[in-house]
């Protein structure tokens, strides 16, 4: 009966498994681009605008990244139990109607209710919803690249998208991006309807597979035994029961504090190194190899497997943090710092892998297929943590005492982490080495 059923099964072409893996892409660059990666430049205009102080505002960022992160794995369990269709579109909603909140807001807690909105908004297409689609696509063999092509997106969005906001505020504001204020909340509307219109199009194509359909380039006669090689894994209760789970997340919560300064705050301290023009050039680089690096990553997670990537990745932050620490003991305008910065953008670049597409690759590896969405929730949920505290931590250790003794606290922060993921890895894998042993003997 099993074979009959597999026969009736038709293949679906690579070509069209990568035109699901472009519309993961084309979410990264415009949908999430617009919910996540733009916000930070109507900082300024909206503190001047409403005399808000830059502290009370920027809160927004860290309000967002923990409900977010506390409702991914609620989002992870919905999502074999709805229509991904419909899942995603109430991501968009959220998103586009959050625009249209700060559009209207002219109080913190507005603002606060619109970040934390759109953060969530965007855990449904982005956050879940990318690994989700890529990982029925792609089951098994070239699941990293996938993802790595997939979330490279926004990369690329950031590119245009920059620009893009920069103009539009500028048509809508009196002054420069610093000091300048707001003479119209235009530009929230026309991003929240952008958000919708390419959120709409995307959701009319975008799906998982059909069951009469098959992901893996094997013939029909291999397609039940190929479909064994799929691991199952553990329910998301037997996941936290496991000793190696939490020290995993753990690692994940520790990685987070010191990319939380990365992340934050590279232009901050490289302004007091460099020109304006050095450290755009800088930002251009690092957002060119972080292209090359989330794909080059994924191609690594499917050749190399978990813990050798990542101790790439690991290696190649390591170097990244002590070229900073390098430029802090040289002064300002140094020919050297600039050398030593785009070092720092190559490497950290290259990296960008074991932060982006890395959480959805290594969950569903080392955890299974079984409850992929809520583990992956829950290991998304420690690393917000890691990088909700890490950028506060950073300022209070730079503030005590200098930006070289907060970048080796980072230095600390990446390499411990990485150690226990790694560790980790390697321990669970061996648990599923050995479950698969006693399920292939009973």
């Amino acid at each position: 009966m099993n074979d009959k059923l597999a026969i009736n099964k038709k293949p679906v072409s690579e070509s069209y498994k990568y035109f699901m893996v472009f519309l993961c892409m084309l979410t990264q660059a415009i949908p999430y681009g617009i919910a996540q990666l733009i916000q930070p430049l109507f900082v300024h205009p909206l503190v001047n605008t409403f005399h808000f102080t830059l502290a009370s505002y920027t809160l927004i960022f860290t309000f967002g990244a923990i409900v977010g992160s506390l409702v991914s794995p609620l989002v992870g369990r919905a999502l074999p139990k709805v229509n991904f269709k419909i899942m995603y579109l109430i991501g968009i909603a959220l998103s586009a109607g959050a625009y249209f909140i700060f559009g209207i807001s002219t109080k913190l807690p507005g603002f606060y209710l619109a970040g934390i909105v759109c953060m969530v908004g965007s855990t449904f297409y982005s956050g879940q919803g990318v690994p989700w689609i890529i990982n029925h696509w792609f089951p098994s063999k070239g699941r990293g690249v996938a993802l790595g092509i997939a979330f490279c997106g926004g990369s690329i969005g950031e590119i245009f998208l920059q620009p893009l906001t920069q103009g539009i505020l500028k048509k809508y504001m009196v002054g420069n991006a610093k000091t300048g204020y707001l003479t119209s909340m235009m530009p929230f509307f026309i991003f929240g309807i952008a958000l919708l219109i390419v959120g709409l199009i995307i959701a009319a194509f975008i799906r998982i597979p059909r069951k009469d359909e098959i992901v893996t380039s094997v013939v029909a006669k291999q397609t039940q035994a190929s479909s064994t090689h799929e691991f199952q894994g553990w329910s998301s209760e037997q996941v936290l029961k496991m000793k190696w789970f939490w020290i995993f997340s753990i690692g994940f919560l520790i990685f987070g504090l010191g990319m939380a300064s990365l992340n934050e705050d590279y232009a901050a301290f490289l302004d007091t190194k460099l020109s304006l023009t050095q450290v755009g050039l800088i930002g251009s680089v690092f957002g060119m190899a972080g292209i090359i690096g989330n794909v080059s990553g994924g191609y690594l997670f499917d050749r190399l497997g978990i813990a050798k990537a990542m101790a790439y990745a690991g290696t190649m932050l390591v170097i990244s943090i002590l070229l900073m620490i390098f430029i802090s003991v040289h002064p300002y305008g140094a020919n050297i710092n600039y050398i030593a910065g785009m070092g720092y953008a190559i490497t950290s670049g290259l990296s960008v892998f074991s932060y982006m597409s890395g959480p959805a690759f290594m969950t569903k590896s080392l955890f299974g297929a079984k409850a992929q969405g809520v583990n992956l929730g829950y290991v998304s949920l420690a690393y917000a943590i890691g990088f909700a505290v890490g950028a506060p931590l950073f300022g209070v250790i730079k503030g005590m005492f200098n930006f070289t003794v907060a970048w080796c606290f980072t230095v600390c922060f990446v390499s411990v982490g990485f150690i226990l993921l790694i560790i980790a890895s390697l321990r669970i894998k061996q648990l599923q080495k050995n479950l698969i042993a006693d399920t292939s003997v009973k």
